[in-house]
């Protein structure tokens, strides 16, 4: 391969740029076969060097060290320079994907990229990896599932990707060849050991304990994990190993554990039993979080927040450390001090949860809850969102998606396993988070896990119980109406008002908030006289609270007034909607914290109103602004919300005639909606349907706009097969969620 490179002047990204794992392992050993294996393929496998694009699976059974030799690799070929470009994504779950993905854009420094934007940074990134003529590797890690990494695959004709996996069939489908990395010989295995506890036994490694550290290796069957915690407990005790086998074989023949290897069971044994209850304590908690990256902030107590007793030592740091140089000097946790983020491999985490039994998991998982709700964000009381704290949402949610498959899990195996009132209480919060970022695979995941944990939860105070129920009732309808099925959300909606209404005392601002989100569901089923009746009950609830607890007892919030302008928009009359419309928006433009979401939306219903009454030209305007604030505030280019942006400003260029400038807004709507139509099909429909009209007044878009014409109707056909395109866009306002209608 070529040891060289230079970068064109064309090339968009940061160069060199390698994104290591958060843990690494620096005391590598042997596997040397498996590298020249690896080097074999990827030069062999090609006619002449860096001339196509290869992928090649790693398998094996958990612990005996993929990653290491996939991480090992990607080491030697940067020492010899040859790569300029190496990226390491964690491949377990879709939100490890979507923000390894991320990350590595803003690495990269690519144009457009935004910390926040997971799927424009996703379409960037593949888009970048198909044109540069850089030498890049991509490892995806712990991959399970083949529909989920298909997502991220690459489309690139050059480059190279590494997949590490416990299965086995990716080395057919997606890889194009695979290598099985298998337990290590007992000979090589003995000398691992031998290695990891060089700096013990230099002094006095004997025949004998040669002798022993080979036994260790034939029990334990060559594996690297279990070969791994055995030298951290020699290291740790400072025994000989001949003392350590002595201690061994009187452990029993056959240990009950996670592993299929009765002595590999054993160690893990031996590891957990040596631990004080403080280490078990952490650990306890590391089993239950997202095991690639745990922010060592999450073990700071917080004020005023509920902690742990089992962990009130961690409030000094020196105890705190102690424990931790235990867990990692058995090779338990790694740490990334960079970072200040622990690691823990996921065979540590399920066979701890094995070890600890049903009573000490129930605790542990508890734990975890305590610290995560802790760490998470909750919605400003009074305007019921979190735009300002979408940052530090995003850097805990791998750990509320981790509980919500921890909880699931456990359920499914002891039916009497339970959450506190505070696991359901994350979970709400976390749902509004997701609803606000449209991360509705994980939304709908959770709100299933919550509605589940609700009934285990200890018994609360009416309002208490009012409240988290309602929450959940109101993020599943609001979730359900925003992918379409509008119907069932409107359920859920209701039966959020109706326990809020009913709740004695009244809290009239969630009530007020309630009835908000039902009368959107209802408009959005095009039910607009209810809709307003709703909108009218949300603002009188909130005077009603006001009377008695604001200095302005007249005034209701700019987030009431555009939500009922924006269904005055579409049930009239539009100069009543007008009015309160802008009577809303004089107040976000002079309020703080300023409010760019709801400055974005209030402007885009302004562009219909405008629109409704012919002055397109301002309707344009106002759409534009509403763009223009959205990106401006949250960068999330492909939310559906900036997708309906560009899409109301090609209604308006193509209303005024201004043809080439509707398709070119039309088609970038088109790439917006299109990463959405899996969920949001009518959404899309509806922007080809508006280019195909745009595409059929230019002399050579015919055979396009009728392709697109052809999509269209297909697409809405999927989701509402009895309706029948008229030629008018309204077909498809109809059927489109009133935010970004």
């Amino acid at each position: 391969m070529s040891s060289s490179s230079s970068y064109p002047t064309d090339e968009p990204a940061t160069l060199p740029c390698y994104v290591y794992p958060t843990a690494r392992t620096h005391r590598f050993f042997d596997r040397t076969d498996d590298i020249i294996r690896m080097d074999r393929f990827f030069n062999n496998a090609k006619p002449e060097n860096d001339a196509q694009f290869q992928s090649l699976a790693l398998h094996g059974i958990g612990g005996v060290g993929k990653s290491s030799v996939a991480l090992r690799y990607a080491e030697t070929r940067i020492r010899n320079n040859e790569l300029d470009a190496m990226f390491w994504v964690v491949g377990e779950k879709e939100n490890t994907m979507r923000q390894g993905f991320t990350d590595i854009v803003v690495r990269l420094e690519l144009p457009r990229g935004q910390p926040r934007d997971h799927d424009k940074n996703r379409s960037l990134f593949l888009d970048w990896l198909e044109q540069t003529k850089s030498r890049w590797l991509l490892i995806f890690d712990n991959v399970e599932s083949a529909d989920l990494l298909m997502n991220y695959w690459p489309r690139a004709s050059r480059g190279q990707v590494v997949i590490t996996t416990r299965n086995h069939n990716f080395a057919f489908y997606p890889a194009s060849g695979g290598l099985e990395i298998t337990e290590w010989h007992t000979e090589a295995g003995s000398q691992f050991l031998l290695h990891l506890l060089s700096t013990d036994i230099a002094k006095q490694l004997t025949e004998e304990e040669i002798h022993s550290a080979y036994d260790l290796s034939q029990n334990l069957s060559g594996h690297a994990l279990g070969l791994s915690l055995m030298a951290g407990l020699i290291h740790r005790r400072s025994w000989s190993i001949k003392e350590f086998v002595a201690i061994y074989v009187k452990q029993p023949q056959k240990v009950h554990g996670s592993f299929g290897n009765n002595s590999i069971n054993a160690v893990w044994g031996m590891s957990f039993k040596s631990l004080s209850e403080r280490a078990a304590a952490i650990l306890g908690v590391m089993a239950f979080l997202s095991p690639d990256s745990i922010p060592q902030s999450l073990f700071e107590p917080k004020r005023s927040n509920p902690f742990p007793k089992s962990l009130n030592f961690c409030e000094d740091s020196f105890d705190f450390s102690d424990e931790m140089e235990t867990l990692m000097t058995l090779a338990l946790v790694k740490r990334n001090k960079e970072r200040r983020a622990f690691s823990v491999h996921r065979l540590v985490q399920t066979s701890f949860k094995h070890f600890m039994g049903r009573e000490n998991r129930q605790k542990s998982f508890n734990d975890a809850t305590l610290l995560v709700s802790a760490a998470f964000p909750r919605k400003s009381e009074e305007f019921a969102q979190m735009y300002h704290t979408w940052d530090t949402c995003s850097l805990f949610l791998s750990q509320v998606l981790s509980l919500r498959d921890c909880f699931r899990e456990e359920k499914k195996n002891d039916q009497n396993f339970s959450a506190l009132m505070l696991y359901c209480d994350l979970n709400n919060a976390c749902q509004r988070y997701l609803i606000e970022t449209n991360g509705y695979n994980d939304l709908l995941e959770l709100v299933e896990v919550n509605a589940l944990a609700m009934p285990t939860i200890p018994e609360q105070p009416r309002n208490i119980q009012v409240d988290l129920e309602g929450s959940l009732a109101s993020h599943t309808g609001q979730a359900l109406g925003r992918v379409g099925r509008l119907h069932e959300g409107v359920v859920k909606l209701r039966l959020a008002y109706d326990l809020y209404c009913t709740d004695e005392p009244r809290n009239l601002r969630e009530e007020a908030w309630c009835a908000e989100n039902l009368a959107d569901g209802l408009a959005s089923l095009n039910k607009f006289s209810e809709a307003v009746a709703f909108q009218e009950k949300a603002r009188d609830c909130w005077l009603e609270w006001a009377r008695g607890n604001s200095e302005d007892k007249t005034e209701w919030p700019a987030i009431l007034k555009w939500g009922m302008g924006n269904n005055l928009v579409w049930a009239g009359p539009v100069s009543r909607a007008q009015d309160v419309l802008l009577e809303g928006l004089d107040q976000l433009e002079s309020a703080k914290p300023y409010n760019w979401a709801m400055v974005a939306y209030t402007n885009f219903a302004l562009g219909t109103v405008r629109r409704a009454k012919g002055q397109f030209s301002v309707a344009e305007n106002h759409f534009t602004e509403a763009y223009n604030k959205w990106i401006s505030g949250d960068n999330l280019l492909s939310d559906p919300f900036c997708g309906a942006c560009v899409y109301r400003m090609g209604c308006a260029a193509l209303d005024q005639g201004n043809i080439q400038t509707a398709i070119k807004h039309l088609r970038e709507a088109s790439v917006i909606t299109e990463r959405h139509k899996e969920k949001m099909p009518v959404e899309h429909a509806r922007s080809l349907f508006k280019l195909a009209q745009a595409l059929s007044k230019e002399p050579r878009g015919s055979d396009e706009s009728m392709r697109l014409y052809k999509e269209s109707a297909h697409l809405l056909g999927t989701r509402y097969p009895e309706v029948k395109i008229t030629g008018d866009e309204k077909t498809f306002d109809d059927l489109v969620f009133i935010w970004w209608r």
